[in-house]
């Protein structure tokens, strides 16, 4: 994932209306230079600002005046200027996708140890801040390196309890949190939350509805495939989509995931959250919304 540099100053109320003021007119300018390729998606797409030129307040601007409804960008709850870019958005009618960072880690402690609940807790506490200040409800969670020596079981419970534990937190700020499933064989070996069936075993153990998992259509292709079926399967379970094409984790159109009946799926199932770009592109970024909203163009 593209990581841009963040801004390092901090932005009081004056600055805010400056910036709401000047992004009002650069706004304007945009939405008369570029195609409203995301007008009228029925998929919520997500696009990553970094895509995208200038401030993030800019980089927003732009989405909208490209017509998308919302944005991605997992550490963006980090951002100096994120109540500012809040504000944008609820003027834009830009809607904002999981905040991640802290809430457990790919090949190191998790949640699936009791020993580290306390420092979960911790870190799900600030996630909650984050997302609330830039306006999100969704908060990313992963469940650690795989145990060796101990159960699946065991380490299922853990986390079963981990989220039970956040859970009167995520309801009192109206988040939800969102477990990620990852695969082994390619980018993730060693990560403990695999399958799609972990995923929804979890969520339904937990038994609370501010705690789902993240179903990752890149990461979900390698590790079991059967797309469509599984998001039918377990779509009460999932609160929140990512995707890229396979091989390669780059833009639909260069793998082999039919994303047209995948984005079909999506919506019958009667989801209708944001379904966030996670991949490195390989294209121009207008010809990459343009190949976005072509994967809604189902008949």
């Amino acid at each position: 994932m593209d990581r841009r540099d963040f801004l390092q100053a901090g932005l009081g109320a004056a600055s805010v209306a400056a910036l709401a003021s000047r992004g009002a007119a650069a706004d304007a300018s945009a939405a008369a230079d570029v195609k409203k390729i995301g007008a009228d998606l029925r998929t919520k797409i997500a696009v990553n600002p970094s895509w995208f030129t200038g401030t993030h307040i800019e980089q927003v601007e732009q989405i909208a005046a490209y017509g998308f409804p919302a944005f991605e960008l997992l550490r963006c709850g980090t951002w100096e200027d994120k109540e500012a870019v809040r504000a944008r958005c609820q003027e834009l009618g830009i809607e904002v996708g999981a905040v991640g960072g802290g809430m457990g880690t790919i090949n190191d402690w998790g949640p699936n140890d009791p020993a580290h609940h306390d420092r979960f807790v911790e870190a799900v506490k600030e996630g909650i801040a984050n997302a609330t200040a830039i306006g999100s409800k969704l908060v990313l969670a992963l469940s650690g390196a795989a145990r060796d020596g101990v159960s699946k079981e065991e380490q299922m419970e853990a986390l079963v309890q981990a989220g039970k534990r956040v859970a009167p937190l995520l309801e009192e700020a109206g988040v939800v949190l969102v477990w990620e499933t990852l695969n082994v064989l390619v980018n993730h070996p060693g990560y403990f939350l695999v399958y799609s069936a972990d995923g929804s075993e979890l969520t339904k153990r937990t038994g609370h509805p501010n705690v789902k998992f993240l179903f990752d259509i890149y990461h979900q292709q390698i590790s079991e495939g059967n797309l469509i079926n599984n998001i039918r399967k377990y779509h009460q379970e999932i609160g929140h989509y990512h995707f890229a094409d396979n091989p390669g984790r780059h833009e639909p159109g260069t793998g082999e995931i039919n994303y047209r009946n995948v984005f079909k799926a999506i919506y019958d199932t009667g989801y209708r959250g944001i379904v966030a770009c996670e991949f490195g592109k390989t294209k121009p970024t207008e010809e990459v919304l343009e190949i976005l909203a072509d994967c809604d163009r189902w008949s």
